[in-house]
């Protein structure tokens, strides 16, 4: 006999993957210039795509970079980029959907970013090897066509990919570094515990719910940060989105 938990569950993972189309048209905003939460503290949809308070910036100028077109990604299509050592690279969005960029500089040396042009801090920063997964177009009035600036000493790729087309998780998860999870369970929120990777590292995480959607306003949405270990809950309805932004260790928990 199948439990109500478990029967609970398997309906959230088919809310989560039906619903999520429905978080693209209802976004709205600019996420290039907001800075980074310094305590933890919830704040309202406007807050922009999980980034780390970290000031890292680009080192090479912009007209010494090759640029890089990743092509085209849509859903079930995913685009990829890759080069070796600083770089500009050009994606295009062809839907209506939220994009998660994977990084994988992890045969690079030095210093690694991953920003884009007017941006106050980066999707990505900090010593190689790094590899992260990264929620970086929310639709939040932003162009088909993105722009994004790497800096790395090495050889990197670049892989965007339609939000939809993410696994589909459930229960607690555990991890280090950055990620981009679609949580299936039914649940009131979640609560995200932190540990930061050494002094200047922080965590910024975005929970986007794809089943409390205002037809006006858009999915219901909280941001979480800190510079120091922290233990919060958001109270965001799921099956939905969590992205998390760090170095340092991280478990996510659905709460009932």
């Amino acid at each position: 006999m199948t439990s109500t938990s478990t029967t609970a569950r398997v309906a959230g993972v088919a809310a989560a993957v039906a619903a999520l189309g429905l978080l693209a048209g209802c976004t709205g905003g600019d996420d290039r210039a907001e800075p980074a939460a310094s305590s933890p503290a919830s704040v309202p949809t406007a807050t922009p795509t999980p980034e780390p308070s970290r000031s890292a910036a680009p080192t090479t100028p912009a007209a010494e970079r090759p640029l890089v077109a990743a092509g085209t990604v849509a859903e079930d299509a995913p685009a990829t980029a890759s080069g070796e050592g600083p770089a500009r690279v050009s994606v295009v969005r062809d839907g209506d959907f939220g994009v998660v960029a994977h990084l994988d500089c992890s045969a690079c040396t030095g210093d690694v970013v991953l920003t884009a042009d007017g941006r106050m801090s980066p999707w990505g920063a900090g010593p190689a090897p790094l590899t992260g997964t990264y929620l970086v177009d929310l639709l939040e009035g932003t162009d088909a066509e993105q722009g994004f600036v790497l800096d790395a000493q090495g050889p990197w790729t670049l892989t965007f990919q339609s939000w939809n087309d993410l696994p589909v998780v459930a229960g607690e998860q555990q991890g280090r570094g950055a990620a981009v999870l679609l949580l299936g369970d039914d649940a009131s929120g979640v609560r995200i515990d932190y540990s930061p990777a050494g002094p200047d590292d922080t965590m910024l995480a975005r929970v986007v719910s794809a089943v409390d959607v205002d037809p006006s306003t858009g999915p219901a949405s909280l941001v979480l940060g800190d510079e120091q270990a922290f233990s919060e809950t958001a109270e965001v309805a799921l099956p939905g989105v969590v992205a998390l932004s760090t170095n340092g260790t991280w478990s996510v928990t659905p709460v009932p």
